[in-house]
């Protein structure tokens, strides 16, 4: 009989029947509110809804907003750890522009790196392109990407590589959930193996 506060289209809500059984809940068991990404902490707030769904960079808002009073799960403790943001690129494009591709990444990898080394400039430049952010808020949020971009095959294989094995596991949470018109592969072969994330920047 909860509610749960989020966009229709939110990938969250289109995976809770995943969330939901590796929960042991019952997929409707719950109430699902229309609510958009600003307003979110508002409707939490005035109990609106009983809960929200977020990205773990953003936590640090919920953090200061409710403090003692918050609490939360990450889907990776409840045995889900699908990976999120990711480079796609059109076969087609791909099959006529091998070499840009690869260009492509391998600069996104080092623009990466460098901003993992010193974030300021990177921060900076954000902060000029884009209007209504705010610095502190931006500085948070880049340490906790910082944690999500660490794991053990970043650190050793190199930065931005894609388990096998847990993209399988994607693959087939999507398939089930989503549905795919037809099967695509992934790829690490464009990596520039010799960057690596620097572990020893993230905050413990």
């Amino acid at each position: 009989g909860h509610k749960i506060g989020n966009p229709p289209g939110d990938a969250s809500r289109v995976m809770w029947p995943a969330f939901a059984k590796a929960a042991g809940i019952a997929p409707d068991a719950v109430n699902f509110v229309n609510v958009g990404p600003t307003a979110k902490i508002a409707a939490l707030k005035s109990h609106t809804v009983d809960i929200i769904s977020d990205f773990y960079n953003e936590h640090d808002l919920k953090v200061i907003e409710f403090g003692s009073d918050l609490g939360f799960v990450n889907w990776k403790d409840i045995g889900l750890n699908p990976y999120g943001n990711s480079l796609i690129v059109n076969g087609a494009f791909l099959e006529k522009n091998p070499k840009l591709a690869e260009d492509f990444v391998k600069i996104s990898q080092k623009a990466f790196a460098a901003c993992v080394a010193d974030a300021t400039p990177c921060l900076k430049a954000l902060l000029e392109q884009v209007s209504g952010l705010d610095k502190e808020n931006q500085e948070r949020q880049w340490e906790r990407i910082k944690f999500l971009m660490t794991d053990e095959f970043t650190t050793t294989k190199g930065l931005g590589w894609i388990d096998g094995e847990r993209m399988k596991k994607d693959y087939e949470l999507v398939q089930t959930y989503l549905g795919m018109e037809k099967p695509f592969e992934f790829s690490t072969k464009l990596l520039d193996t010799s960057i690596k994330m620097d572990a020893s920047k993230v905050k413990k």
